[in-house]
């Protein structure tokens, strides 16, 4: 999920730590909100309870509008402008692109194993260094090609990929039985194994991996095309086109999700055929208006605005992990054993919370150091060599 090797803050393309560090707020909205809801194994009478009590269902009814779907294609789309911008600047400076980015994908892949097995069952980050790789082997397409296919992915892949596993009689039932499994045995020794089991099972051998494979690829391919193309670089330019459209792109992309969701909610008695449709449109046309948006509000006038995610965003992965372990210690049974008792209002509330924190140790801890912890074991492991961790003083 964290595109851009780390480096020297007068190097950095400042509008991507901003977009990154604003989806980093959606990622944990739609964890601590939506995931506790619908992903674990909450009971079903505690589930329609929520539903049915007003404040519990805003919650839901914003994350679901205005994140779930937002911030996963904000991401994707930034590990693919980070893809391109890292080929541009190894290559223009001679250094090896190939062998450099190849073993930052495979530090990524470690370090997203261990924290799928081990701590978080929700990552993505082995996924992101898997697909990377294909992303690697592609980087010779065609630009129009790259544009066309990663279109077709971006909005076709994952109902394309679920209809035929469909077909053919696979299902995800495996996966939810273990994980039901684990939470009654209670034990970390016991829902490591049971998870392990079921994402062997379901996600890889039974396929369900496919579709979402499908849809981030689609999102990598399409970043990749916007940096090459020199769409961000450029952006400065394109200020009074962005500030004509983006009230129009962001009524669009409300207009569609609400309506999804309020279908999905059962609130519009419409098929749920139309649901799947509108989100198909709505969710990508919402995340470029947040990404237009935060382009504007990144110009001087509303720098300092904007600027606020920034530091985060620089820290990203190490949020992103550690959002994770937090999520797994207050909601498993191993841990504090909160799944059904934090209902979706403190949910928010608390990924807020944890954003906040994040955001307030970004801005201190980059007063010293120049990369957050992770990022710099990233970045060592990348490059070969143990980089400096504190900031050079003045002489």
């Amino acid at each position: 999920m964290i595109s851009i090797a780390p480096i020297d803050s007068q190097k950095r393309l400042g509008e991507l730590d901003v977009l990154r560090g604003f989806a980093l707020l959606g990622v944990f909205i739609v964890h601590f909100v939506g995931a506790a809801f619908y992903t674990l194994p909450l009971d079903t009478a505690t589930a329609e309870a929520w539903q049915a009590e007003p404040w519990h269902f805003l919650a839901l009814f914003v994350t679901d509008i205005f994140f779930y779907d937002k911030a996963n294609t904000l991401f994707a789309t930034l590990f693919g402008m980070g893809f391109w911008l890292m080929l541009d600047r190894l290559r223009a400076s001679g250094r090896d692109f190939e062998r450099i980015y190849v073993r930052r994908l495979l530090a990524l892949l470690l370090l997203g194993l261990a924290n799928l097995f081990l701590i978080f069952p929700g990552d993505v980050l082995h996924e992101y260094a898997l697909l990377g790789l294909l992303l690697f082997m592609l980087r010779g397409l065609a630009a129009r090609w790259m544009l066309m296919l990663g279109l077709f992915l971006a909005l076709l892949g994952d109902p394309l990929a679920n209809h035929v596993l469909h077909a053919l009689g696979l299902s995800a039932d495996y996966y939810d039985t273990r994980t039901q499994a684990a939470f009654e045995h209670g034990g970390y020794l016991h829902w490591v194994a049971a998870h392990a089991d079921a994402h062997l099972t379901s996600n890889i051998l039974n396929g369900m991996v496919l579709g979402w494979a499908a849809y981030i690829f689609g999102r990598f391919l399409l970043g990749a095309w916007i940096i090459r193309k020199g769409l961000v670089q450029q952006s400065a330019r394109q200020l009074p086109l962005l500030r004509r459209l983006f009230p129009w792109v962001m009524l669009a992309g409300i207009a569609l999700e609400a309506v999804s969701v309020a279908i999905y909610m059962a609130v519009l008695p419409l098929p749920m055929w139309l649901e799947r449709v509108l989100h198909l449109i709505g969710a990508p046309v919402l995340a470029i208006g947040y990404a237009m948006g935060l382009l504007l509000f990144h110009s001087v006038r509303w720098r300092s605005l904007a600027g606020l995610f920034a530091p985060v965003g620089r820290i990203a992965l190490t949020a992103y992990v550690g959002h994770g372990a937090l999520f797994t210690l207050l909601y498993f049974p191993f841990g504090m054993n909160q799944l059904g008792i934090l209902g979706p209002v403190i949910g928010f509330l608390i990924a807020i919370g944890v954003f906040v924190a994040f955001t307030l140790l970004a801005h201190f801890w980059f007063r010293t150091f120049r990369f957050g912890p992770l990022e710099y074991l990233w970045r060592w492991a990348t490059y070969g060599a143990r980089p400096l961790m504190r900031h050079r003083k003045e002489a």
